[in-house]
């Protein structure tokens, strides 16, 4: 186990004394991306604060390569950063694994800990304004926007068809699901409702959604900040058919085997209409490959979801980011 903390007097980033301020931690799981872990750390280090929100910063740094690949492009933040920057090695392959080491990695005293991904960044009014939706509405989780940044000249029909998109909601209400590329929630509550990121899905990916689809059926609160915005590098690798496919197949196939795992009867039989509904409605969007590839974009999305949902119910297990890290 290997793990450096550089600590830094609170002063330095708190202009209210620091029995005042909030301790809130950003965990971020990273995985051979050096200049991404780097620009969102850069970003982390340009965050404004509201004098009526003061909060101290921590940072988490989970390297998933068992080598630490990433360190050279975390040491530069260790010296000049405003947070406390924290470094660990999870030697255990899978995200669930990285992502549990974050939460444990976290300062006793932190109150609200936050997750992004390695492959984004963040506004300066970020983590404000998921502190503000929380004081304005009492949630336990805070959930934002993730805007995709594309590749210079992408195809015309990925973009209108808003495959790389997120669903978005009005400020402050109130949702029922959160992922981990962009979310505040109640560390202490969480713990104590011993929510953890389901392991047995190492290589699947959804353990986000699982993970805060737990937390609703226990009773927490998510709310929607719209101005919490974070921004999401879509790579041009990303924008083939194939890849669409796949990642869609793998979404539709992650809710089910959760469901599997974690899900009633009446839950796994309501996956089944749903995966099985979603296939016969891309069947019938079809022919619209002929005239536009976006809306076939979005037929095929439909299909290929469906099958992944049908498939995980009848016993079958994606492994993408096994894949990956192979």
């Amino acid at each position: 186990m290997t793990t450096t903390t550089v600590t830094l007097d609170p002063a330095q980033v708190a202009p209210a004394q620091a029995s005042e301020a909030i301790h809130v931690t950003v965990g971020v799981l990273t995985f051979k991306r050096p200049d991404g872990i780097a620009k969102l750390l850069e970003s982390l280090g340009g965050l404004s604060m509201n004098a009526e929100r003061p909060y101290r910063l921590s940072v988490v740094v989970v390297d998933n390569d068992p080598k630490g690949s990433g360190r050279a492009a975390v040491e530069p933040f260790m010296a000049s950063s405003v947070f406390q920057l924290i470094y660990a090695i999870e030697p255990e392959p899978g995200i669930p694994f990285g992502r549990n080491r974050a939460m444990d990695e976290a300062p006793a005293d932190t109150r609200y800990f936050c997750f992004v991904d390695d492959d984004e960044w963040v506004v300066p009014g970020w983590l404000d304004a998921l502190l503000e939706v929380q004081a304005r509405t009492g949630a336990d989780c805070v959930y934002g926007p993730v805007e995709p940044v594309y590749p210079e000249d992408p195809p015309a029909y990925f973009i209108k068809s808003r495959v790389f998109e997120r669903k978005k909601n009005e400020d402050g209400a109130r949702i029922g699901y959160a992922a981990s590329n962009n979310v505040m929630f109640d560390l202490p509550l969480f713990r104590q409702m011993g929510l953890r990121f389901e392991e047995r899905m190492r290589h699947t990916g959804g353990t986000d959604y699982l993970f805060f689809n737990q937390a609703v059926r226990k009773g927490a609160k998510i709310h929607w900040s719209d101005a919490a915005l974070v921004y999401d590098v879509v790579p041009a690798n990303r924008m083939t058919w194939k890849w669409v496919i796949q990642r869609q197949y793998r979404l539709g196939n992650t809710f089910a085997v959760a469901d599997q795992l974690h899900g009633t009867p009446a839950r796994r039989a309501y996956r089944l209409v749903y995966g099985a509904a979603r296939m016969v409605l891309g069947a019938v969007m079809s022919p619209a490959l002929l005239i536009s590839p976006s809306l076939g974009m979005r037929a095929i999305i439909h299909g290929v979801r469906g099958a992944g949902v049908v498939s995980g119910i009848l016993g079958h297990s994606y492994q993408e980011y096994g894949k990956a890290e192979a």
